[in-house]
């Protein structure tokens, strides 16, 4: 019987070799299959397809890789959604969620094998497709989230410009009711006249801007007297300046600033009894090499409605010490001035805010 054993030794050899070789050979031949169905899979990731219709564009290699149904349900963005891809099956399911919040999926997959060196190379593909899903839907949902917070970036822009120019409105329908006689009514309309080319190009840019995204203008050379002066005429008031400065930023951005800071102290300096503002335009101190800035200085007194907010809220935005105020006025200036380049800051005293605006200056 020793002997019959051994005879048979080098057939039972031969046959696990063989079956080895076949085995190997049938995994070789899983494995290419396998690599051919991820490249085209992954080749998915550089094109534009939207994130409920990667499924579709995936199912071919899926399906070849032995998976008999995929379907899915969820939300998008509060919306109920639900597809299918193969046929109905009652096969055991391999789940998955992906997403969060307003885009929530969860898939479910049946395949024809339930283990086996099929079912794993499957299990993969799988799940690089649903890696593939997620990071379409973060995408997607990131580039929703940047393009909605740069539109509430500019409402707010928009919210306050025409603000801005409602209060223009006001103060010249205002100037027009004081007018008692013939001669007031001729000065009332004299500053309108100064002011209606100025108001006009606002408005225009203002009906421009509506809608769009807001893109930023070059910098540019800006005489900072004039620019001063135009927006003293807007708010109401006559400005005195002292000195002579340029800057080097985008001329809206500067505009915006001194438009938002003027808009919530001019009521103070439009009282006939109040003195005039004045404001020192001046170089600042050489802060290195290529950094050349000019300075804007000025004294408001306290507004009426201004000494209810703490002086470490005045750029705070929504923090309003006025009745009906948005809160938004000195913050815009500020960050207007910051995108442009420069810097707004307000020193509290009990006497009222002493404000210091630098801005990039012209290279020498």
């Amino acid at each position: 019987m020793a002997s019959s054993v051994l005879n048979s030794l080098p057939l039972l050899l031969i046959t696990a070799g063989l079956a080895l070789l076949a085995a190997g050979i049938r995994i070789g031949h899983l494995a290419r299959s396998h690599r051919k169905r991820m490249e085209k899979l992954l080749q998915l990731a550089n094109q534009d397809i939207a994130p409920l219709e990667l499924p579709g564009a995936a199912w071919p290699e899926l399906a070849t890789a032995g998976w008999q149904n995929m379907r899915w349900e969820g939300y998008w963005f509060g919306q109920p959604v639900s597809g299918s891809m193969g046929n109905p099956t009652t096969a055991a399911t391999f789940e998955f969620a992906v997403g969060s919040d307003e885009t929530r999926l969860r898939l479910y997959f049946s395949h024809s094998a339930q283990r086996g060196e099929e079912r794993l190379f499957a299990d993969q593909l799988a799940r690089v497709f649903v890696l593939l899903l997620e990071t379409r839907l973060r995408a997607r949902t990131e580039a929703l989230s940047a393009a909605l917070a740069e539109r509430a970036r500019l409402s707010l822009y928009l919210q306050h410009d025409m603000r801005n120019l409602a209060q223009w409105v006001c103060w010249v329908s205002a100037d027009f009711a004081s007018a008692t006689d013939n001669s007031a009514l001729q000065d009332a309309a004299c500053r309108l006249r100064d002011n209606a080319p100025l108001a006009h190009k606002r408005a225009e840019r203002l009906i421009a801007t509506l809608g769009q995204t807001p893109t930023a203008d070059q910098p540019e050379t800006i005489d900072v007297r004039q620019a001063i002066t135009q927006a003293a005429q807007m708010a109401g008031f006559v400005a005195e300046i002292d000195g002579e400065a340029q800057a080097w930023m985008d001329k809206s951005l500067l505009a915006r600033a001194l438009d938002n800071l003027f808009a919530n102290l001019a009521a103070v300096w439009r009282d006939p009894q109040a003195a005039r503002p004045v404001f020192q335009l001046r170089p600042s101190p050489a802060r290195g090499r290529g950094d050349d800035m000019a300075e804007i200085a000025f004294f408001c007194p306290w507004p009426a409605e201004i000494p209810s907010l703490e002086p470490e809220k005045l750029f705070e935005p929504f923090a309003s010490g006025r009745p009906g105020g948005l809160g938004l006025g000195l913050y815009q200036a500020r960050k207007s001035l910051i995108e442009g380049g420069g810097t707004l800051t307000a020193t509290p005293s009990p006497e009222g805010l002493r404000f210091l605006l630098s801005l990039p200056a012209p290279a020498p």
